[in-house]
């Protein structure tokens, strides 16, 4: 699988992941973000799951005050009420939202500590390097990414 920008896998709490991977939520809210070269999402579920669900793609950056970052969750099914969000953002100035593109449901959902040797979960995102990255897409989809 050829995509463009770099990949990450990030952290994220199961009820959230889980409307990310059934694509009825298509923003993921951050404090903070990487860069806008990311490409490529690794969904990790976090506990109790603590599995690798599945692959997004990732459609575009958008950063925002905290008013425009609530205006996106709505429109784009953030899954978090105001006050969650608010609790979420603090005091920060400027927050992210991580527009979502084409959801890969994990063929096979995979502890990540089965992929890395002495894994821990990111408090945010860890980047994968290319090598990191098959690792992930062949063991994720032993037949293959349905691109």
């Amino acid at each position: 699988m050829q995509l463009a920008g770099k990949a990450v896998l990030l952290s994220i709490k199961p009820k959230y992941a889980d409307l990310i991977i059934s694509g009825s939520k298509t923003v993921e809210l951050r404090r903070s973000w990487p860069s806008n070269d990311i490409g490529t999402m690794v969904v990790y579920s976090s506990s109790p799951v603590q599995k690798l669900t599945g692959i997004v793609i990732v459609a575009g950056i958008k950063e925002c005050t905290f008013d425009q970052l609530w205006t996106v969750a709505q429109e784009h099914g953030g899954g978090v009420t105001y006050d969650e969000l608010r609790d979420y953002i603090g005091t920060k100035s400027h927050a992210y939202g991580v527009m979502l593109g084409k959801v890969f449901p994990a063929e096979v959902q995979i502890d990540p500590k089965e992929i890395f040797e002495n894994f821990t979960p990111p408090q945010g995102f860890l980047y994968l390097g290319p090598n990191e990255f098959q690792r992930v897409l062949t063991t994720m989809f032993p037949s293959g990414v349905p691109l």
